[in-house]
């Protein structure tokens, strides 16, 4: 087993589940809601060197915006105008 620290790696992009999660309430996310969003999600852990060979795949496919999920609420406050519901 490597000691190389690990990042989370979400296995569905944050912001498409903002959004999602935006769309079906119909109205702007509180700030409690954005972080239970984050919290449930579904992640592994993965070095940061594995991290980016899987970003680069996946976005050699489509590429995504990933958010930082320690500034979650102030990223999608930042982006939410600009996503597509």
């Amino acid at each position: 087993m490597s000691d190389e620290p690990t990042v989370k790696v979400y296995l569905n992009p944050l912001m498409t589940l903002l959004a999602g999660k935006e769309r079906q309430k119909g109205s702007p996310l509180t700030e409690a809601e954005v972080l239970a969003v984050r919290d449930s999600a579904v992640f592994v852990q993965m070095t940061k060197a594995q991290a980016q060979k899987f970003y680069e795949s996946l976005d050699s496919q489509v590429p995504v915006y990933r958010m930082d999920p320690d500034r979650i609420w102030e990223e999608w406050q930042e982006i939410r105008d600009k996503v597509e519901f």
